[in-house]
């Protein structure tokens, strides 16, 4: 990549996020061109020469936190089963300062408050694309997994990860982030022990 086009993904980058997190930290009122643009240091121009509009910088984003996610699954040991595998990367995803940008709880936050004020929210097909890099992982992490059966999987994580950290959203502040991870790892379990 020559540094011209090193350059343009990184102002891409920092758009991208800034989005993200102005969302995650203001909610989608305070996410206009204007603020995203302020806070990726570049102008209101400029971002138009990446995005078409805000929907489209948070796609952008939510791309690159599902391949994020995707190059997680992929490298943890090869022993953890799949569930063990996502519950790890949820758990890892609680710091004490916070939420990791580019993790499964990013996604949880993001999707909320996207649904609810996207003036146009990715289509269903838009999803399938940016979520076959995390679906190739949970196949690979687990053998004879068909697509369908990958999907099936991440749902089922996904739902038992969300509903962990909204709990821990809804608890008073200050919040413990060990209380998140007790949370996240009862989650699991509740899926693990359904017969």
């Amino acid at each position: 990549m020559s540094l011209r086009e090193e350059k343009k993904a990184a102002t891409r980058n920092a758009i991208s996020e800034a989005a993200a997190s102005l969302l995650l930290e203001e909610g989608m009122g305070a996410v206009t061109v204007a603020r995203v643009s302020e806070r990726a240091g570049v102008s209101a121009r400029t971002f138009h020469n990446y995005f078409a509009d805000i929907d489209e910088a948070l796609v952008e984003f939510l791309r690159k936190v599902f391949a994020a996610i995707a190059e997680q699954l992929s490298s943890l040991p090869a022993e953890l089963t799949a569930a063990e595998a996502m519950e790890a990367i949820i758990i890892d995803a609680l710091r004490d300062d916070g939420f990791e940008l580019y993790s499964a709880s990013t996604l949880v936050l993001l999707g909320d408050r996207a649904r609810a004020a996207s003036s146009e929210p990715p289509t269903e097909e838009t999803m399938r694309e940016l979520g076959a890099p995390l679906v190739e992982s949970m196949r690979g992490r687990t053998p004879g997994a068909t697509e369908f059966d990958a999907e099936v999987l991440l749902n089922s994580y996904g739902i038992a990860g969300a509903t962990a950290i909204k709990a821990y959203l809804a608890l008073p502040e200050p919040r413990d982030p060990e209380q998140g991870r007790a949370l996240v790892r009862r989650a699991f379990e509740v899926l693990r022990d359904v017969r």
